[in-house]
């Protein structure tokens, strides 16, 4: 795979105009732009739309769907008929919910199960009620919930690249998405607690990196995302790919 393909770019923003200007600029250099809920809930599914045709080849609908079954199932149905490329589920919302989830996509859809999120730290996992030896060691909460997302059938996890290697290690044809990257050249992570660089991540096992600050704040976002891409590529050789 081509590796340009393997690097998403969050459009992290409730305008459309801005969002289609980011995936024109950026193109050449990412292939799967995803949206989150900033601009799916200001937008709708007019934004899967008007993404594709300023010219995103893959589509991420980031929605981490969590509701009863039913809710989900249907959810993720529409979402697979708008045409996107991968569609987020929260685990915590149980292995029947994401199992029927699963299959309900059409298309060719394919369903990642949200873990830990990056922005969690352990404090805040016993504050949420994990059990204490979960919360001690957050690769044992992302553990437990990449099983789950594996019996129910998803096609990937998304977890931290603190935990990837041993997400991938338990469930090797497992895809795997890494939220948190953050080159050694980039700024200061702000909002994310578990960070590592794009080689680190590749290396431990990860298929996708999410960088969005990294790109976006740079002076020059072409130049930045081509040298990610350059750090990704060695990365991939080095793992034999």
């Amino acid at each position: 795979m081509e590796v340009k393909r393997r690097l998403i770019f969050p459009l992290d923003v409730s305008s459309l105009n801005e969002a289609q200007k980011w995936v024109s600029q950026l193109k050449d250099n990412v292939g799967v732009f995803k949206i989150g809920l900033e601009l799916f809930v200001a937008h709708g599914p007019v934004a899967i739309e008007k993404v594709r045709e300023a010219g995103a080849d893959d589509i991420f609908l980031d929605l981490k769907l969590h509701d009863i079954p039913a809710t989900m199932e249907q959810a993720a149905r529409a979402a697979s008929r708008h045409g996107v490329d991968i569609l987020t589920v929260h685990m915590l919302a149980g292995r029947q919910a994401v199992r029927r989830t699963v299959e309900a996509v059409e298309g060719g859809t394919k369903v990642f199960g949200v873990t830990v999120l990056t922005s969690h730290t352990r404090a805040e996992l016993m504050e949420i009620g994990y059990a204490p030896e979960l919360s001690r060691d957050v690769k044992e909460a992302v553990l437990r919930l990449a099983n789950l997302a594996y019996r129910a059938g998803c096609h990937g996890v998304v977890c931290s690249g603190k935990e990837v290697s041993a997400v991938k290690e338990a469930y090797r044809h497992l895809k795997t998405i890494v939220p948190g990257i953050r080159p050694e050249w980039a700024a200061d992570p702000q909002d994310q607690a578990r960070v590592v660089t794009p080689a680190e991540a590749i290396l431990n096992g990860a298929d996708y990196l999410v960088i969005g600050r990294p790109i976006r704040q740079a002076d020059d976002p072409c130049g930045a995302a081509q040298k990610i891409l350059a750090e990704m590529k060695e990365a991939f050789e080095k793992r034999g790919f």
